[in-house]
């Protein structure tokens, strides 16, 4: 046997098992089933997931309220716990709380919008 003849030997027997092993695109091997879920019972998200989620909420709800033409955003402080948005500090009135809230609402991962602003100046 040459070093040539050993060689594409070699070659050929790991490229043949590759060709049989490969499928069409969209198609399955009938053998294949599909994966089992690791656990069925709900498991809570790691600490700095969740606190780069609140983080990422956050920094939504202040762009929103920084792009509200009649807000003034340096009076408002959010905070995002858990999901829930907390937002302190003051508004000039009813109108501006309501659309503060509602944008805070509008925001994607928040549950809740906990209102702790007052109308008015102080």
């Amino acid at each position: 046997m040459t070093a040539r003849y050993r060689f594409i030997a070699a070659l050929a027997l790991p490229l043949a098992v590759l060709a049989m092993t490969a499928s069409a695109p969209g198609m399955a091997a009938p053998t294949d089933a599909p994966a089992a879920p690791s656990s069925t019972g709900r498991t809570a998200a790691p600490r700095d997931t969740a606190a780069a989620s609140d983080r990422a909420i956050t920094a939504e709800v202040q762009a929103r309220l920084a792009n509200a033409r009649t807000l003034d955003p340096g009076r408002i402080r959010v905070s995002t716990t858990d999901g829930v948005v907390k937002l302190e500090g003051t508004v000039r009135d009813d109108k501006q709380r309501t659309m503060a809230m509602e944008l805070a609402r509008s925001v994607r991962g928040v549950s809740a919008v906990s209102d702790e602003l007052r109308a008015g100046t102080d």
